[in-house]
């Protein structure tokens, strides 16, 4: 049996939630049944089983033994896909006879050979089962007394009915993913350490040219997906500014990634996930605008400055700032927008294999979509000796949505054309970086002003806006060279 099971961790509040919902809402579930399992693990002393991915367990429930052997065992961001083998068995030990197929039974003797199975943990789980109106699944949460665990597991035969099942019964509610099974967790627990995570720079999608759609905006999404979980966890762990800066670009390139995908499945679920990006990346946004105030606006000037009255106390009134937005943004890493995001980012991609319309190739739409994002920046570029701050800022925002297309679909054409297209956009984009980084140092002044840094702080932070402003002038004269460059290369995509 194989069917797709999001693991959510619970709290005793959690638990006696969900059971008052479910009990009291006749449009969430259907009656439940109750039971007690006593599970117990085998493996050999050397834990064979376990380094070949598998698990072993009698479990003993309405006065019989039953056997089960789990392949591809592995939880991803709380979704697993696990091969579940049961059968029947005469007593508490382990018969391998019985594993009906005959590759998983080929691995299991051969992890044995040589040694003996035997029990290396037990487990005794209350568990509650009910069938959800919203999906063709069950709902089962258990706890494990000795760990003081509780469990909801949410069983569906597809992703979009798991979906479906999910936000139904925790849409709004804070919870958090489980990353390992019931059995890693037991193998695991005398070593349970979680690795300080540093910053990380998006990894290139790998697709090729004989990939169809599902396949590729599935690797472009993992890409995505991986860049926004290893930079949260950075924001959450260190105050390194460059996790927030990566957190937002992971942000943007899913978003970019499913804008890409509207033309072939525009619905409500993808605008949700897309939507549930935006209003997360908004708050990553602000910590990433005050670390810019510091290291992209004051520190320069400071550097430069003859007179360096103020800077200090212009300084410390903008740390403190930039210290009030981490805590702001990691608050809602831990809350109940980023729990409604990582449902996205746990269940949505897995729909992509569900659509038919998505088994066509890649290169095609790849095309399509590059022509359309390139067609929007050259409309405003067309205007840009007269762009005014409003519409400069909206150029920028074209030149990145293309630049995100481009680099997604690159290993589809000409390596040598995309690497060319791709350091031009870098370098145009420079510029209307350095650009908005300037439009926001008027900012400096209302830090100083909330944080009451005082008088010498105030010129400080005015002699700042004054040398960026006339900066901005002078880097702005040379955008035209740089789009006409850009405009004068090849449309590799055509």
């Amino acid at each position: 049996m194989q069917e797709l099971e999001l693991k959510v961790e619970l709290s005793k509040s959690d638990v006696k939630r969900l059971g008052g919902e479910l009990g009291c809402d006749p449009a969430i579930g259907l009656p439940a049944s109750k039971g007690g399992q006593r599970t117990v693990y085998f493996d050999t002393p050397e834990h064979n089983l376990d380094a070949a991915g598998l698990s072993l367990r009698l479990r003993r429930q309405d006065g019989h033994w039953s056997q089960t052997i789990t392949a591809d065992r592995t939880v991803a961001e709380g979704v697993a896909s696990p091969v579940e083998l049961e059968s029947p068995v005469g007593s508490r030990e382990p018969d391998i006879a019985k594993i009906t197929d005959k590759n998983i039974r080929r691995a299991v003797r051969k992890a044995e050979r040589g040694t003996s199975l035997q029990p290396v943990f037990e487990t005794v789980i209350r568990r509650t089962s009910r069938k959800l109106v919203v999906a063709s699944g069950a709902a089962r949460a258990g706890g494990a007394t000795e760990a003081r665990e509780a469990e909801l597991e949410l069983k569906a035969k597809s992703a979009k009915d798991l979906l479906l099942a999910v936000e139904k019964l925790l849409g709004g509610h804070e919870f958090k993913l489980t990353r390992q099974s019931k059995a890693e967790r037991r193998y695991r627990l005398p070593d349970a350490r979680r690795a300080r995570a540093e910053p990380e720079k998006a990894r290139p999608a790998r697709i090729v040219k004989r990939n169809t759609c599902v396949e590729a905006f599935s690797a472009i999404l993992a890409s995505a997906i991986r860049q926004i979980a290893v930079n949260r966890q950075s924001v959450l762990q260190t105050d390194d500014p460059e996790g927030a800066h990566q957190l937002r670009i992971g942000l943007r390139r899913l978003r970019s990634a499913l804008r890409a995908l509207r033309p072939l499945l525009d619905g409500g679920s993808l605008r949700a996930f897309e939507r549930s990006a935006r209003e997360l990346g908004r708050g990553v946004g602000m910590l990433r605008d005050a670390d810019v105030l510091i290291t992209g606006i004051q520190a320069p000037m400071e550097q430069v400055a003859s007179d360096k009255s103020g800077f200090a106390e212009l300084r410390d009134a903008l740390s403190r700032h930039q210290q009030a937005k981490r805590e702001e943004v990691r608050s809602g890493l831990r809350g109940p927008q980023w729990t409604k995001l990582e449902l996205y980012l746990a269940l949505w991609p897995r729909t992509l294999e569900e659509r038919d319309e998505l088994d066509k190739p890649i290169t095609k739409h790849a095309r399509r979509i590059l022509r359309k994002a390139w067609r929007k920046a050259a409309k405003l570029g067309r205007k840009l000796e007269r762009l005014d701050g409003e519409h400069r800022h909206e150029l920028r925002k074209a030149l990145k949505e293309l630049r995100y297309q481009v680099e997604f679909f690159a290993p589809l054409f000409n390596k040598r054309d995309t690497r060319r297209f791709i350091e031009q956009l870098k370098a145009l984009q420079d510029v209307f970086g350095y650009i908005n980084d300037a439009r926001m140092a008027p900012r400096l002044i209302e830090v100083q002003h909330k944080w009451e840094a005082g008088g010498s702080a105030a010129r400080a932070a005015s002699y700042t806006v004054g040398r960026h402003e006339a900066e901005a002038a002078h880097v702005w004269r040379g955008v035209g060279k740089l789009w006409k460059e850009l405009k004068g290369s090849p449309r590799f995509w055509a």
